[in-house]
């Protein structure tokens, strides 16, 4: 005890994750009281927003690659993008910049129905009700999604206030304060840092469908509402088929018999489909049209209000171009409950909402694997943890803004969590030699062995805006006076003040379940023979369907061509929730768009091989592949049958006797 109050340690001193001892920031001036800077706004979206916004975005990088007058048609359309109102010019004013188009980036997508003679933003009588978040992370190549459903009730903010106007449905956002009380409301209650704001109109929505000849899509079961009935029209078989604009519009729109949650996850399995699209179909000669389609529905807000760089359409609509297998990660709030008059709204807690912005901010590309490999009852690989232990981080903190006291702070906070911090002699300020700072940096000494390893870690404790970087000249004096340490790191203005374990980041792997199912061979067997003579191929009983399942009344089979020469078989079973469908699809289109890119192919214990296609923890879809046919099991909109229920379906597919 002697010895610790000679340190000046006694029992105001805690202990961090070394057992030493860590002081509190001392108080070096009178006491003063400082607000911190809301957070960035965001906007609602549109299921157009979520479709439209990216895959312009994607569509425009193929446009910077092509040469001569498309460079030049691709920088006229870019400024074309650019915002032009004044509404859409303040909301900029909320947006966070970044450093370089290499970091993570989050846009807010906001679709809306525009009415003819009716300034689009803004406009009391345009409706937006669907909001989407994107994030795109060229550190690790990942996309992330979280949708909000229209009726979710939060609190409403406009024009830059820290205090809510009202308690209402989150589209009320736009109607009441445009295209920036979409933007505040949803920063308030996701705390993220938004930095695009991205909005699209139905038309543009629909001609960019069209423009790429349709987008295949899997119809999850029959939809029918005839016209003139007071509801959008919609008439859709089920199958995996092409859909042109206005059915791809009247899919991502519907929610008639089911709900605004399952609005959102078609919304979200379009824009999936959508990007294979892109991907399979695009070439030069398209671009043209492409980018005149695009310029008169769409808008993109960055910070500055300028219109978006080549570079960043690059690394960010580049990414979505080329996404690896499994790095699409789809979320949503858990958990929403039925609430207000009627139950007619939603509502959730700030866990739950947090707990999506956790899935949403840190996307964990091990995930998928781990989940198949549970499903498939084998060892799953443990995910890798920090190869470092903080305790073996060395750091100096130094301040890179003109915030009092924030290198002191953050020192203290990384101490606390754990890692080993270091100071400077007490006559030397803890400044950086610039106070410019917008990204934070972590520097490392390149002739410390782990030094760059070791900054990795600490840019991942850090969170977004953190960048890595050798130690440049003008920051080597002040390590060398705080005894070299491994890393230093300069704080910048987009720092959220949270320090976090790296390992925290990993998303647990899945609990093995037991499959729910039965035997009912016979539920299907008489429809499959008699169509077997309408396709080329042998067809697949079901001897095992999800336990609490039937066909549907309408439609339960059907039997088309969803391309020249191709065939399908498609059967669709209902849920005994109701209203919430799963398919068997047997097709000889063995190279489906929707099959280029599982996250894992496997061979199971009878010898079938089985390619899976999980997003996050969840395995949307099975394929079996067998001579010249492929046999699918295809997952629930929200992905509602276990992993392990969705692979003893697909063990359980036998084929049809002669």
């Amino acid at each position: 005890m002697r010895t610790t109050l000679k340190r000046g340690m006694g029992r105001a001193a805690t202990l961090n994750g070394n057992g030493h001892a860590v002081l509190p920031p001392q108080v070096f001036e009178a006491m003063r009281r400082y607000r911190q800077p809301p957070p960035p706004r965001r906007s609602t979206g549109r299921l157009l927003a979520q479709v439209f916004g990216w895959m312009v975005l994607a569509v425009l990088v193929v446009a910077t690659g092509a040469a001569g007058g498309l460079y030049l048609y691709g920088h006229e359309t870019l400024a074309a993008l650019a915002p032009k109102t004044k509404s859409a010019i303040a909301s900029s004013k909320d947006l966070h910049p970044i450093a370089t188009p290499s970091e993570p980036a989050t846009a807010l997508v906001v679709g809306y129905d525009a009415r003819a003679g009716v300034e689009a933003f803004g406009a009391k009588d345009s409706r937006s009700d669907t909001i989407m978040l994107v994030r795109a992370d060229p550190t690790n190549n990942t996309l992330s999604l979280l949708s909000f459903p229209r009726d979710l009730q939060v609190p409403i903010y406009c024009n830059g206030s820290d205090t809510p106007i009202v308690t209402d449905r989150i589209n009320s956002a736009w109607t009441r304060c445009g295209e920036r009380g979409t933007l505040d409301t949803v920063a308030h209650l996701t705390g993220l840092q938004i930095n695009y704001l991205i909005t699209v109109d139905f038309h543009g929505f629909k001609l960019l469908v069209n423009k790429v000849h349709g987008v295949y899509v899997d119809v999850d079961h029959r939809y029918y509402i005839p016209p003139n009935s007071g509801t959008a029209a919609i008439d859709l078989e089920p199958g995996y088929q092409k859909l042109d604009g206005q059915e791809a519009l009247n899919f991502v729109r519907f929610r008639h018999t089911d709900s605004d949650l399952y609005r959102l996850a078609r919304q979200q399995l379009f824009l999936d489909a959508l990007k294979d699209r892109l991907a399979s179909t695009l070439s030069p000669t398209d671009i043209p049209s492409l980018l005149g389609a695009v310029k008169q529905s769409v808008v993109v807000v960055k910070p500055g209000a300028g219109a978006p760089s080549i570079s960043e359409i690059q690394s960010y609509a580049g990414l979505g171009y080329h996404l690896p297998p499994g790095h699409l990660f789809r979320n949503s709030i858990p958990n929403l409950v039925e609430c207000g008059i009627q139950n007619a709204e939603v509502c959730t807690t700030p866990q739950d909402v947090q707990t999506a912005v956790q899935g949403f901010d840190h996307p964990d590309v091990t995930l998928p694997g781990r989940a198949n490999a549970v499903a498939l009852g084998r060892k799953p690989k443990a995910p890798k943890t920090a190869p470092i232990k903080p305790s073996q981080i060395s750091t100096l903190v130094l301040n890179g803004t003109t915030v009092l006291g924030l290198a002191r702070d953050t020192s203290y906070k990384l101490a606390v969590a754990g890692y080993h911090t270091v100071q400077l002699p007490a006559s030397m300020l803890a400044n950086a030699p610039s106070q410019g700072y917008y990204s934070t940096y972590v520097y490392y000494d390149a002739v410390q062995p782990n030094a760059k390893l070791a900054a990795r870690e600490l840019k991942e404790a850090l969170g977004p805006h953190t960048l890595v970087a050798p130690m440049p000249p003008e920051i080597g004096p002040f390590a060398e006076a705080a005894g070299n340490p491994l890393t230093t790191i300069v704080v910048g203005t987009g720092f959220d003040g949270e320090v976090s374990n790296p390992d925290s980041h990993i998303a647990p792997t899945p609990v093995r379940q037991a499959p729910l199912v039965r035997s009912d061979p016979g539920l299907t067997l008489e429809g499959l023979q008699s169509v077997r003579g309408r396709v080329p191929f042998r067809l697949y009983v079901p001897h095992v369907i999800s336990s609490n399942s039937t066909l549907t009344s309408l439609e339960p089979l059907r039997v088309f061509k969803p391309a020249p020469y191709k065939h399908e078989v498609v059967l669709t079973f209902v849920t005994g929730a109701g209203n919430v469908y799963w398919q068997v699809i047997e097709t000889d289109w063995k190279d489906a768009p929707i099959l280029r890119s599982p996250t894992g192919k496997y061979t199971l214990k009878d010898g079938r091989k089985v390619d899976l296609f999980t997003t996050g923890g969840n395995v949307h879809m099975v394929v079996l592949r067998h001579g010249k046919a492929t046999y699918w099991v295809v997952n629930t909109l929200r992905d509602e049958l276990s992993n392990e229920t969705m692979l003893a379906i697909a063990r359980g597919l036998e084929p049809l006797g002669k």
